[in-house]
């Protein structure tokens, strides 16, 4: 049996999770040194709602960038992860510009949850397809 690959593509999408990571962060630092908030949100609805857009964020990524790896090593294609880690960014850059102008329903916000959950679905799906011929025949 050959040794697992090495997952190249997850990582890249990992990298650029990193990134994406340090914007939302920045964004959230700039709300706390305008409003001289360095905890919690104290009653201000932008600040609370810059900290909300990077804890949406925090929520997802961890879990998609194991499941993409994961994926990766166990022999999906790699064209399904490029495609997978394209729509999480894509989705989170979607959600994060939607949250950050309104706490309202919106595109940016439907788009975005849309595509993270179907990333997650999709790369479970695979994930357990692959495992399965592996651990049950």
């Amino acid at each position: 049996m050959a040794p697992p690959a090495l997952p190249f593509v997850a990582a890249f999408y990992a990298a650029l999770t990193g990134v994406l990571c340090v914007v939302l962060s920045i964004l959230v630092i700039r709300q706390r040194m305008q409003t001289r908030i360095s905890i919690g949100d104290g009653g201000d609805g932008n600040l609370g709602r810059m900290a909300r857009v990077f804890g949406n964020f925090a929520e997802y990524a961890a879990l998609v960038m194991v499941l993409l790896a994961l994926l990766e090593i166990c022999g999906g294609p790699r064209w399904l992860v490029h495609v997978l880690g394209a729509c999480f960014i894509a989705g989170r850059l979607a959600h994060a510009y939607g949250l950050s102008r309104t706490l309202n329903v919106n595109p940016g916000r439907t788009v975005g949850v849309t595509l993270t959950l179907l990333t997650i679905l999709v790369a479970s799906g695979m994930l357990l397809a692959l495992v399965a011929r592996k651990i049950f025949v």
